[in-house]
């Protein structure tokens, strides 16, 4: 029965659903992320695949009623057409990738059949277009980045539909075409949007138990981070190290735990092994110090440690974290997430005492902006919105840590009195991808700003204040939101920035009193930098109207300090 017989080759999909679930496209797909060579890459699997299955597809003869698996019938196809699940290949393409891939795939592999002939070749062609391009609209209705099994099957049916009128319309003779269509089209409508359906299911459980495994370790990540922040703000001693290591040992439920600084092990939290023994064992790691695992040889047992360096700008050693594991084979890409997680917000912590220690043994104008830019509130509210995601979507919450630590990294790597524009914009970025997470569609930026000026270098935290100020007090009271503006550009021997929102505003009393007496830390401390700068060749003006948002531009001279060739 021809409708078995596809449902036989259909064991393919589900193999390729599986294989392609585990594949890191698969991951950027979920996050919106695809780069132009994960388009290609996607492109060459599901024509792989559309492929596959015309190969593997079973050769129908409608003057004789009869159908043979292709594999064992290679003759010159005249009269016969195939029944296969190439179509699968085009829809589930287009629904993931969106049209284009679709479109792209379904002319790969359409091509691919016209040259295998038959009197079908041309209508099934022209129909695996149609089916990439039926793919990729079903695709678009995703409702919060959820993959419907439903659409897609649906999705199926109708492409089927559109290849069955087109066979009608387009293959020669008419009477073969509809002898055709009596043995295939229901079996393929089935078959096709039953396996397009399977492909999205595999590909949602996956996605789930991804989520869930990944959520429970980004979980803990949090709780960690938000129980030691009140030690680590002291420095990473050997006290603040034994109160981390017992927060990381009772809720990362681990057999046991070391910290070090850059010098030495200061602490052991576990049963395993005596501490000045591992402390001995250790000092072989510092010599070079990497992630991975270190075995260690105590009482008869070999005891393995993950170990994760506590770095600085990602390159200076400050200090190690270990945890035991049972064995190195154990360990999963989750697990080593975990980790580096934990590392890298251990890192941050041990980075903001470092600057706040600095900023106050200096009086630096320069070291009091920095200073200023570690908000507390900011940070709590950074970790709640993040620990609420790892509830709902654990690809948004690790998405969210690694935007807070890019966003403190930026913020306390200040070399230079000056900063290419191309680099604020990124601070900037990263500041607003935490704040988008608790806003969502209330807060939109859109940035204009040429090329060349990207290149150009401006005083440190000259534009990333005045967007904090927007969200905080413009767009946050505003019920509705609302959306911040930045926009650059050359007139005459200045450079011209200007900062908007669409939020709140303020009254003119009000403006009057900011203008007067700079009663904010973050514009107070721009416009004295900038007077320290440029003396009276700058401007920094505020506009605002109630309810139509505030505005805040900023005009430099070319020269003094701003330079585009470095």
């Amino acid at each position: 029965m021809l409708f078995i017989r596809l449902l036989e080759r259909m064991s393919i999909i589900a193999l390729a659903a599986y294989i392609f679930s585990h594949t890191y496209i698969f991951r950027k797909i979920v996050k919106n992320k695809l780069t132009l060579t994960d388009r290609v890459l996607m492109v060459s699997f599901f024509s792989i695949l559309s492929i596959l299955g015309t190969y593997m597809g079973i050769i129908v003869d409608p003057q004789n009623f009869t159908s043979l698996d292709f594999g064992t019938y290679m003759k010159e196809l005249e009269s016969e057409a195939l029944a296969n699940t190439r179509p699968i290949g085009a829809i589930v393409a287009g629904y993931f990738g969106g049209p284009v891939i679709g479109i792209i795939v379904g002319i790969i592999s359409g091509t691919h059949r016209y040259f295998i002939g038959g009197f079908t070749a041309l209508a099934c062609a022209v129909a695996t277009v149609f089916e990439g391009l039926i793919g990729g609209i079903a695709g678009r209705d995703k409702r919060d980045g959820k993959f419907s099994t439903m659409a897609a099957f649906f999705a199926g049916i109708i492409a089927e539909f559109i290849q069955m009128t087109i066979i009608i319309l387009i293959s020669k003779p008419f009477e073969n075409a509809v002898e055709l269509e009596k043995m295939i089209a229901i079996p393929m409508i089935l078959v096709n949007s039953i396996g397009a359906a399977i492909f999205v299911d595999i590909i949602n459980h996956t996605r789930d138990e991804y989520s869930r495994v990944g959520a429970f370790h980004a979980q803990k990540a949090l709780n960690i981070a938000k129980r030691t922040i009140h030690y680590l703000r002291k420095g990473l001693n050997k006290e603040t190290a034994q109160k981390v290591a017992e927060i990381i040992y009772k809720i990362g439920e681990s057999k046991g735990v070391f910290i070090g600084d850059k010098h030495e092990l200061l602490v052991y939290c576990g049963k395993s092994i005596e501490f000045q023994k591992l402390r001995t064992f250790m000092e072989e790691y510092y010599n070079y110090p990497k992630f991975g695992t270190m075995t260690f040889k105590h009482s008869n047992k070999i005891l393995t440690f993950y170990c994760v360096p506590l770095l600085i700008q990602d390159r200076d050693f400050e200090g190690v974290l270990g945890i035991e594991v049972e064995r190195a084979g154990e360990m999963d890409k989750y697990f080593v997430e975990y980790m580096k997680g934990i590392g890298e917000l251990l890192s941050t912590q041990i980075e903001l005492y470092k600057l706040n220690k600095l900023a106050q043994e200096a009086s630096t104008a320069e070291l009091k902006a920095l200073q200023a830019q570690i908000h507390p509130h900011f940070l709590f509210n950074a970790l709640n919105t993040i620990a609420s995601f790892c509830r709902t979507n654990s690809l948004i919450a690790r998405e969210l840590i690694m935007d807070l630590s890019n966003y403190f990294r930026k913020t306390l790597k200040r070399e230079n009195d000056f900063v290419k524009v191309k680099e604020e914009i990124e601070l900037i970025n990263s500041y607003l991808s935490i704040e988008r997470a608790r806003f969502g569609d209330r807060l939109k930026l859109h940035i204009d700003i040429p090329d060349n000026i990207m290149q150009v270098k401006i005083p440190v935290f000259l534009l990333q204040p005045i967007v904090e100020n927007s969200v905080k007090h413009g767009i946050s009271p505003k019920p509705s939101g609302g959306s911040i503006f930045i926009k650059a550009f050359e007139e005459g021997n200045e450079f011209v920035f200007i900062v908007g929102d669409t939020g709140v505003g303020m009254t003119r009393e009000r403006l009057n009193t900011i203008l007067r007496e700079w009663p904010g830390i973050g514009l107070r401390n721009i416009n004295e930098r900038l007077k320290f700068i440029y003396g009276d060749n700058y401007k920094f003006e505020i506009s605002s109207s109630i309810e139509e948002g505030t505005r805040v531009s900023i005009r430099v001279p070319k020269e003094d300090g701003i330079n585009e060739n470095s």
